[in-house]
């Protein structure tokens, strides 16, 4: 099964919304650093169902209640993933302009 990343997502809410631990998600995509980024496709591995059957339901499963603390902390690490991400993104649209500029060069 491929999820394509909306803008937003970070890995920790597609992992609970397929059932599947980040890492899995992490080592499923070879992700260096655990970083994603809006159009990419990520593999979500197979869990439960047995060997090549997806999980039923593709919505996040409940876990246990944060402890103290716990909620502030995922929200924070969202935060971060999105201020990654637009980085990335900013980062990628430099890299396309000074392509532009360098083809401009050259001509």
């Amino acid at each position: 099964m491929f999820y394509t990343v909306q803008p937003g997502d970070t890995l920790y809410g597609i992992a609970s919304r397929y059932g599947v631990s980040v890492d899995a998600l992490i080592q499923a995509n070879n992700l260096s650093g655990g970083y994603i980024y809006v159009g990419q496709q990520l593999r979500i591995p197979v869990t439960g169902g047995g060997a090549g059957y997806p999980l039923p339901f593709p919505f996040p499963i409940p876990g246990p209640a944060p402890g103290p603390g716990g909620r502030r902390l995922e929200e924070r690490v969202d935060r971060l993933e999105r201020q990654v991400n637009s980085l990335e993104n900013e980062v990628d649209r430099l890299r396309q302009r000074i392509r532009r500029l360098e083809q401009q060069q050259g001509q």
